[in-house]
């Protein structure tokens, strides 16, 4: 997610694209926000999700699932995936998608990022 130890008041558990507008009024090229930077590069709509947002992916899961391999995309198997919600200076949320549950971590750990598409 980030090696930065601040506060990036990107704390909107609803709206990931809220969230990364708000790390990319800190650092506009996203150097320094890896997450975000891979989310970024897919296209201006493309962002990382926000905490309850991915709650609701976890929640359709089986049919995004359908989707996706139908199209040749890599599934949602990952135990975790990073959301773009930051409550703390040190810690971000995650949604663990092996037991359906949010958690939170140090941002500085390596764990698997899913961009999504506004629509």
């Amino acid at each position: 997610w980030s090696d930065e130890s601040i506060i990036t008041n990107a704390s909107n558990y609803e709206d990931g694209m809220a969230n990364m507008n708000t790390i990319k009024a800190i650092n506009p090229d996203l150097s320094k926000y890896p997450a975000f930077r891979w989310c970024a590069d897919y296209g201006t709509d493309w962002y990382l999700p926000a905490l309850n947002e991915l709650k609701t992916i976890y929640d359709n899961k089986s049919t995004i699932n359908s989707i996706l391999s139908a199209y040749g995309y890599t599934s949602l198997d990952a135990s975790y995936y990073w959301s773009s919600t930051q409550p703390s200076n040190s810690s971000v949320g995650m949604w663990n998608f092996r037991s359906g549950y949010s958690e939170y971590y140090p941002k500085s750990n390596p764990y698997t990022v899913r961009a999504v598409l506004a629509f």
